[in-house]
């Protein structure tokens, strides 16, 4: 089941939340802000945690429960995890919709109250997390099938700096999901860079469970 994480500064919020999604996904609440007082440190829960898909409240500094909002939350995921399923959830949409770069998104919490909206949130983080895996799991074959050009000594120029190009978008997207680094990519240790691909395969499996 997807693990849905919920940052609110609000309980009552956070209650709400809970009720309406814990029958579609494993939903996870991030209660002690001791434990996410800064955005590393959030980032590290996200990791602890498992969590698939992340969504967060807008304006979350308000009352000193933590020292950032949620566009900023959302900047520092892409920053770190570039695709990872991220989104607002607001009373605040004009505030929200100013702040964010990309304004879809921002979806007003209170049409919470709306099966019909509900039912498409729900189909939309579904989604999200597919299409995240889905560019894992792209980039990871590419990766492979460049790889085993270079083993059998086929690869083309043109297609060395490809395998690197995608090397370096795979640490964009989770630098723990990919240990191959440039100077692996240039050597001329074939074995050990088949090998350090295996590895990259495995720790993307491990991504998605």
């Amino acid at each position: 089941m997807i693990r849905l994480g919920y940052l609110d500064e609000d309980k009552g919020n956070r209650n709400s939340f809970n009720r309406i999604f814990k029958s579609d996904f494993d939903v996870v609440m991030f209660d002690d802000n001791s434990r996410i007082s800064t955005l590393d440190m959030l980032l590290d829960e996200i990791d602890n945690q498992k969590i698939d898909v992340m969504a967060v409240d807008f304006r979350l500094a308000d009352g000193g429960w933590v020292p950032y909002n949620g566009d900023e939350v959302i900047r520092m995921i892409w920053d770190k995890r570039r695709y990872f399923p991220v989104f607002i959830m607001t009373s605040y949409i004009s505030s929200a919709l100013q702040k964010m770069d990309n304004v879809f998104l921002v979806n007003d919490k209170d049409n919470l109250a709306n099966p019909e909206f509900v039912q498409i949130l729900k189909k939309k983080i579904t989604s999200s997390v597919e299409v995240y895996h889905r560019i894992l799991d792209e980039k990871s074959s590419q990766l492979h099938d460049l790889v085993e050009k270079q083993k059998n000594g086929k690869l083309k120029d043109v297609e060395e700096k490809e395998l690197l190009r995608i090397n370096v978008e795979m640490n964009a997207i989770d630098p723990k999901s990919n240990p191959l680094s440039p100077e692996m990519l240039q050597s001329e240790s074939v074995n050990e860079l088949h090998q350090m691909v295996d590895l990259t395969r495995e720790l993307l499996n491990s991504i998605k469970k």
